[in-house]
């Protein structure tokens, strides 16, 4: 018994590692993406090619995760932030890649897009009226005050119009354009929102197919371009 559980904890401990700094298995259910990725999708989500998110709070380690079901844990664990942190991959995203990510606007839940424009760390935003609602969330992300006044844009108590970003955002649309919310709606994405890169499909299973076998059998390990 005591081997069983000893057993156990080890490939639990592997999983929950493997999930943190490896990648995930998620199912697609919109078609947003189509016909690049179909509804019923599994994809693999590749965590060490941009590296892994380290945890922020409780709720977001696997398994522990469980403890913060609890009303009480749950509100006490909102309230916690360890930060973002990012383990050093291979590379960042790029211009194509297909990224997964947390809904700017419900961070639950994770969609996926491609990369269609790219703003650098240290790179120089320059604001104008035309632009300034588009490109506000970016400094809203960063902590930097931000309003107009007269036709002026003030940054951080001056009037500015430009602004050195400290994290690198991605302009990021389906392709699927008249079926997505995407950065057409929501803006550019902070890269701490990133989960991480999708290139290959697991499986695939037809949820509109009537017949007994809705299994896509040319989607299996489906390499994505």
């Amino acid at each position: 018994m005591r081997r069983f559980f000893i057993i156990w904890f080890i490939i639990t401990f592997l999983c929950v590692i493997v999930r943190i700094f490896g990648g995930e298995i998620c199912v697609v259910p919109s078609s947003s993406m189509e016909p690049t990725i179909l509804v019923g999708d599994w994809l693999w989500i590749d965590k060490l090619t941009y590296g892994a998110r380290l945890p922020a709070r409780w709720s977001d380690i696997p398994l522990i995760n469980v403890f913060t079901w609890n009303t009480t844990l749950r509100q006490k664990d909102g309230r916690i932030n360890w930060g973002y942190h990012r383990v050093g991959g291979v590379r960042n995203p790029r211009v194509s890649d297909i990224i997964v990510f947390n809904s700017p606007e419900r961070p639950d839940i994770l969609l996926v897009k491609r990369v269609a424009g790219i703003i650098s760390a240290g790179d120089t935003v320059t604001f104008n009226e035309k632009t300034y609602l588009s490109l506000k969330k970016i400094l809203d992300n960063e902590y930097a005050s931000s309003f107009v006044r007269k036709k002026k844009i003030y940054i951080n108590g001056r009037a500015d119009s430009s602004y050195q970003v400290k994290q690198n955002y991605y302009f990021v649309l389906g392709d699927n354009a008249s079926e997505s919310y995407d950065s057409r709606s929501f803006g550019y994405l902070p890269e701490s929102s990133v989960v991480g890169k999708v290139d290959r499909v697991l499986f695939s299973i037809d949820p509109d197919c009537s017949k007994f076998c809705r299994f896509r059998f040319l989607r299996l390990f489906h390499h994505l371009l």
